[in-house]
């Protein structure tokens, strides 16, 4: 597996868990007294936390609330440098 591969396959395990959360979320606001869905919740938030920062170590940050005020303001604007993600 190359490299593009392994960074797709690794975003798509931070999406597929994203997605877990939000399903959990919807769920257990309308079903606030489920034990086992506030568990299976709590579980989901904390996988996609580790997934994500698994991710950015790797690959650089996801969003702006990844990188610390401070480091953002002494990096500057980078976003919009290259390599694009499809340039990779």
């Amino acid at each position: 597996m190359n490299a593009f591969d392994e960074e797709r396959q690794m975003m798509q395990r931070v999406q597929e868990a994203d997605f877990v959360v939000v399903e959990l979320t919807l769920y257990t606001n309308t079903h606030p007294d489920d034990q086992e869905a506030l568990d299976q919740w709590r579980a989901a938030i904390k996988e996609a936390a580790r997934l994500r920062r698994q991710y950015e170590n790797r690959y650089g940050p996801l969003s702006l609330y990844s990188i610390p005020s401070e480091q953002a303001i002494e990096s500057g604007w980078r976003w919009n440098q290259p390599p694009w993600p499809w340039q990779k």
